[in-house]
């Protein structure tokens, strides 16, 4: 018994339910493509952010005056400090 499936099975199918305004040949064309479509619009986006975004976007708006290796190395700096100072003070008293 023969249980094999033909290549242009879902197109028939497809071409069946249709209003046959066109030939099955240039529907299949069609319905294949459309398919092809579908699927590469499902694909997943790479949706990533480089690990040094920040200091290049602040790089970008910047003068410039320095390269920007060491400009990330100001900038990760001054991001460190300014995150530093906005920590709460101990006030404990040690025993």
């Amino acid at each position: 018994v023969d249980l094999s499936i033909p290549y242009d099975a879902a197109a028939k199918l497809a071409y069946e339910e249709s209003d046959k305004s066109m030939a099955f040949p240039a529907f299949k064309e069609k319905y294949l493509a459309d398919a092809v479509a579908l699927v590469k619009s499902k694909q997943p986006v790479d949706l990533s952010i480089p690990y040094d975004a920040a200091a290049k976007l602040a790089y970008e708006e910047s003068d410039k005056s320095m390269a920007f290796p060491a400009f990330k190395e100001k900038y990760l700096a001054d991001a460190v400090a300014l995150v530093k100072s906005k920590q709460p003070v101990d006030l404990s008293i040690p025993y």
